[in-house]
């Protein structure tokens, strides 16, 4: 069986989901066989070019979302008919050979790669991609937590990647749903300079400014935004689909609604700490450490962000030990 994936594809805004993925958080990835068929066909029919799945994996314990086997992989190509097929792989440890044995059954039925990349990784995640270029794999390099880092930082980043030749696509992940509009555009513009590929954008929803910042972000001359159902994703959610398709073409609304009542019977209640979303985004936290403020502050735990301060954190001890915020 040949490849899906193709080299070369004309450069215009494209959208990709990330409803299986992202907003696999909320429900530890319990998707019904049933469901993942629905939403790949259906997303397939209105149009939306790429479909990403989940994370790959060969844990034999995982959710089916979460391991993202071949013959899952093979049958989301064929119900969603001429949308991409996409799957991300968290690098971690895992060395070039690994990666690479990871690909291989998987090569024929996967149109993209994404590999999550902080920036004090690049050195090991640029590695694995040269793995996945010679698995023939469209590999995509998504920069998480964007905020975490200077713009400057992050175009020298870019340009590293540029160099080094192993990346099909750059992406820009704000992983904590910490920017601003205000300074989108200096951050895209930056990475648009020094990366000449297909360019792309992933927002989180913390502080109501994933849609704007998605347009802005299309308007610097990035190629690709996310978008998921509903906005589902982890914290403060994601681009919401629709809004996202809008932003490049026609929406079929309805569809997407229906569609998205179906993904919503299998999402659980939303937990007790929801309500510090968007300040997490205000002070700039990874969406996975409101948990640990919530069990250090309980109740307390609003008034506690509200008094902390706005940095590049880079580990949740940083701000549970911020002198700055009030204690209970």
């Amino acid at each position: 069986m040949p490849a899906r994936h193709t080299a070369a594809e004309p450069r215009r805004p494209r959208i990709l989901d990330v409803t299986l993925r992202d907003g696999g958080y909320l429900n530890d990835w319990r998707f019904t066989d049933a469901t993942v068929r629905e939403h790949t066909k259906v997303l397939g029919e209105v149009g939306v070019p790429y479909v990403e799945v989940g994370y790959i994996s060969d844990d034999p314990g995982r959710e089916p979302t979460l391991r993202c086997a071949p013959d899952l992989l093979r049958q989301v190509g064929e119900d969603a008919g001429p949308a991409r097929v996409v799957a991300m792989l968290a690098v971690n440890g895992r060395s070039p050979d690994e990666v690479a044995a990871l690909l291989r059954p998987r090569a024929e039925v996967l149109d993209v790669v994404r590999l999550t990349c902080l920036l004090e990784r690049l050195d090991h995640v640029l590695a694995a991609a040269e793995a996945v270029r010679a698995s023939g794999v469209t590999c995509s390099l998504n920069l998480i937590s964007v905020t975490a880092y200077e713009p400057g930082e992050l175009a020298g980043a870019a340009e590293r990647v540029a160099r080094a030749g192993v990346a099909d696509w750059l992406y820009l992940a704000d992983s904590r749903g910490a920017l601003l509009p205000e300074h989108a555009a200096e951050l895209f513009a930056g990475v648009r300079a020094a990366w000449p590929g297909l360019a792309g954008f992933h927002g989180h929803d913390n502080l109501g400014h994933a849609v704007a910042n998605s347009r802005i972000a299309l308007e610097a001359g990035f190629d690709l935004v996310d978008g998921s159902l509903h906005g589902y994703g982890l914290g403060g959610g994601n681009t919401d689909l629709a809004e996202a398709l809008a932003l490049v073409g026609e929406v079929d609304r309805p569809r997407l609604a229906s569609l998205a009542e179906r993904v919503a019977a299998e999402m659980p209640p939303p937990p007790p700490f929801q309500h510090l979303y968007p300040l997490t985004g205000w002070r700039n936290l990874e969406q996975e450490w409101a948990p640990d403020v919530w069990e250090a502050h309980g109740e307390g735990a609003e008034e506690f962000l509200r008094g902390l301060a706005w940095k590049r954190y880079k580990e949740v001890g940083e701000v549970l030990d911020d002198a700055s915020a009030p204690r209970p």
